[in-house]
């Protein structure tokens, strides 16, 4: 794009609209400020000349994006004991619920009450206990013990065997001891962490960046965001042009300057690569003036100017 360069405000017009604007604003301020005591008070007493004691050159950079908030998107699944699956905390929603998504506190996925199932456990088949051979009688079922017999007369000492079904595992041989797996509840849950139902939100966003760095960057902002084409600046397709064009544009430069460049252009390129922003207008450079002012009863105050001599917006902490 061919050079074009933009002239600022004159220092005595930014002055003249801050005085006409405040006194439509604040009167009484204004008169208590700046009245000479005992003389009438006039607007036409009150100067840049004699009132503002400093100026700085500074500027803005001002782009808008568009944003969208949508639902995350895919689920995840886990698989738990019931134990572990009561300590979770589980949400519900309706099919038709839209959340909106600055009130919501939490994360984006959450686990989903309605989407628990039971899954038979597979290390137990599903009868939540586990089988094995009896300890106590070694898996026959009986116990076989040798008992001391007195026999006959003469009592003669005799071993003789006696066998019985096995207390462990009544007479089964086979001992039952709970699943370690599913804790004797036959079965794991399996439970969706889904997306939140978010609204599909689409906004408009102003990004400013000033060399100035006043406190009325989100102000200015807004203004910028609605009265865009009120406020005369550089428009610019790329960060590249603008950076090799600003001195050149606005006629004046620092280090400030160069630095504010610099991290609108870091923003832009995030901007520009997140899938849920896009870039919805031109770059705008604008040139800004910071007039600082004395009142005559010698309270300091600050105006600020940005656009062109042609059309510019104020602001002040007067």
């Amino acid at each position: 794009m061919p050079d074009v360069y933009i002239k600022t405000p004159n220092l005595d017009d930014i002055f003249e609209r801050w005085k006409q604007s405040t006194y439509k604003k604040n009167k009484k301020k204004l008169e208590k400020q700046f009245k000479t005591k005992g003389a009438v008070f006039s607007l036409d007493a009150i100067s840049a000349a004699e009132y503002v004691k400093d100026t700085m050159k500074e500027a803005a950079i001002y782009f808008a994006i568009q944003k969208s908030i949508a639902p995350a998107k895919g689920k995840e699944e886990d698989l738990v004991e019931v134990k572990k699956l009561s300590k979770v905390q589980f949400y519900s929603f309706k099919d038709s619920d839209k959340v909106n998504k600055d009130n919501w506190k939490g994360d984006d996925k959450v686990p989903i009450f309605e989407s628990i199932t039971a899954v038979s456990c597979k290390d137990c088949g599903g009868k939540g206990f586990v089988e094995d051979k009896c300890k106590g009688c070694k898996g026959t079922g009986t116990i076989e013990e040798k008992w001391k017999v007195l026999v006959g007369e003469d009592q003669n000492k005799d071993k003789r065997k006696f066998s019985f079904p096995c207390g462990e595992c009544y007479g089964t041989g086979k001992a039952r001891d709970y699943c370690r797996t599913c804790y004797g509840h036959k079965n794991l849950y399996k439970y969706e962490i889904r997306p939140v139902p978010f609204q599909t939100v689409v906004t408009g966003i102003p990004v400013l960046h000033s060399s100035a760095q006043t406190k009325y960057e989100k102000e200015i902002e807004q203004d910028l965001h609605k009265l865009i084409e009120k406020v005369e600046g550089i428009r610019f397709d790329n960060f590249k042009d603008l950076e090799n064009k600003a001195e050149a544009s606005l006629g004046y430069w620092n280090k400030k300057i160069k630095k504010t460049i610099g991290a609108a252009g870091s923003d832009y390129k995030d901007y520009d690569k997140n899938d849920d922003t896009k870039i919805i207008t031109k770059i705008y450079l604008f040139p800004m003036i910071q007039l600082f002012c004395e009142t005559k009863k010698g309270k300091g105050f600050e105006i600020y100017s940005l656009g062109s001599e042609k059309e510019f917006m104020i602001y002040s902490n007067f």
